[in-house]
């Protein structure tokens, strides 16, 4: 696992559309060695697939994340996704559970997660939904509807199942991406090879990332939130006394509220929920045409 496979990762958050050649140009690789790195970090687990994130605000819905500490099974994790609104749902390889939801109601949904696991989440992370500055249209809708169930779908492919024109669905699906009103990320699971590791911290509290990177080496702000400031950072380390002595020493930063790394050893992923979301939103775009 080299600096050129971590960088490959950063620019798979940043567009994990684009081209291998495009992917290549950062990191100066071809397009062939860029397929045969990805495939690689598939085949071992690394890259477990891309999920489709989707701006809670086009559905008039709040974005929320919660932390639930502790030990929890497998069927724990189950009954926490079956809950309403689940996005997605992450249990980190130490038993701690991640949930995001695209919520009505922060409270409702907090509290019928806590009686579900049994314990109240140890911190949340809240992003308001914003006043849309344009609707959506009904092509945005079904691009968005068609990535849902396998976000990196080809291009003819997705030409196909949409109907749309070459020049409609690039244009569409650019300002899209562009406006961050979607965006498609990869999904990472356990990443250790060879003695090297990529790994994603969570880093809460008010710290700059020249800081985080002063002290954590080669390190990428993947998102972030600011009730309460969080950064989600991917880093790369050559070795696991590099990672624990680098966290140690950046949880004594003025700031900082607490450091973890967050390994996942499964990600579960609501495909049901965004189709029902879009497809609503697509009836009510009908209905103003009858009206």
């Amino acid at each position: 696992m080299d600096s050129k496979d971590f960088q490959l990762l950063v620019g798979l958050y940043r567009n994990a559309r684009q081209s291998y050649q495009s992917l290549g140009e950062r990191v100066s690789l071809s397009a062939p060695a860029v397929r045969d790195r990805l495939s690689r970090l598939r085949s071992k687990g690394i890259i477990q697939g891309f999920m489709l994130v989707i701006d809670s605000s086009v559905f008039d819905r709040d974005d929320l994340m919660l932390f639930f500490h502790g030990n929890f099974s497998r069927k724990s994790v189950l009954a926490a996704f079956a809950a309403p609104e689940i996005s997605w749902v992450a249990w980190k390889v130490d038993g701690r559970i991640t949930l995001r939801l695209w919520t009505k109601s922060e409270c409702e949904a907090t509290d019928n997660l806590t009686k579900i696991l049994g314990v109240r989440p140890s911190m949340r992370a809240f992003i308001p939904r914003k006043k849309r500055r344009a609707p959506l249209s009904n092509t945005d809708l079904l691009i968005m509807d068609a990535l849902v169930d396998e976000p990196k779908v080809p291009f003819g492919e997705l030409l196909k199942s949409t109907g749309l024109s070459p020049k409609t669905l690039r244009k569409h699906l650019n300002l899209l991406l562009e406006r961050k009103t979607i965006s498609i990320d990869p999904l990472l699971g356990a990443l250790i090879d060879s003695g090297a590791l990529i790994y994603p911290l969570v880093v809460a509290g008010r710290v700059s990332m020249d800081e985080v990177r002063r002290i954590m080496g080669e390190s990428v702000q993947t998102h972030h939130t600011l009730k309460p400031p969080m950064k989600h950072v991917l880093c790369r380390a050559s070795s696991l006394a590099e990672v624990i002595t680098k966290t140690r020493a950046l949880e004594n930063v003025q700031g900082i509220k607490y450091v973890t790394i967050s390994l996942n050893r499964e990600v579960l992923v609501s495909s049901d929920l965004r189709h029902s979301l879009i497809r609503d939103e697509i009836r009510k775009l009908e209905k103003v045409r009858e009206g």
